[in-house]
């Protein structure tokens, strides 16, 4: 029963930040990272961010952080399927701006859960995973203008605009240069 009940939640809330008027760049997400946190805290079983960290990988795998690897002259499907573009019902890809809007707000959303208080909660590794998380983003950005900068610039945005609120910003500075001269 309470693995139901965890899954049912955790599917509501990558729903809603999946959504096409959420806004994880304009703080939309803040709200709902910090009730992640606070349950997350008051929880004894592990099993709720094990489940939020599960479905956020597998909608958007960015987030964990990696990024696409297509295979030079793939085809327009396996660009979308290495994107983790979704499906319609029709069957058609999502469009890319929706593809984008929906990464952002994913990525916003880990941002400000990471920076959420209590600074020692353990979603997503909490306030000191947001500063690893972003090295290890620049540290897979390749030396070679590829079809990545579709992605990554948007990532960037996301991430840095719900992570710029975190009390402890200023360590975040020293990467901001290492993205200004890439």
């Amino acid at each position: 029963g309470g693995k139901h009940l965890i899954d049912l939640v955790v599917s509501s809330i990558i729903v809603r930040a999946q959504a096409e008027g959420f806004n994880g760049t304009c703080g939309d997400g803040f709200p709902l990272a910090h009730m992640l946190a606070q349950v997350a805290m008051h929880l004894s079983s592990t099993d709720f961010v094990k489940a939020i960290m599960a479905h956020i990988y597998t909608v958007c795998p960015t987030t964990i952080p990696t990024l696409p690897a297509p295979k030079a002259g793939c085809s327009e499907k396996d660009l979308m399927e290495s994107l983790s573009m979704q499906k319609q019902k029709n069957g058609e890809y999502e469009t890319f701006p929706r593809f984008l809007a929906r990464t952002e707000g994913i990525v916003s959303l880990v941002a400000e859960i990471m920076c959420s208080i209590p600074l020692d909660h353990v979603m997503f590794g909490g306030s000191k995973a947001a500063i690893l998380w972003l090295q290890r983003f620049l540290d897979l950005l390749p030396e070679e203008q590829t079809l990545l900068p579709i992605l990554t610039a948007p990532v960037l945005v996301a991430f840095l605009t719900a992570s710029g609120h975190m009390p402890s910003v200023w360590i975040i500075l020293p990467l901001v240069s290492q993205v200004q001269r890439n």
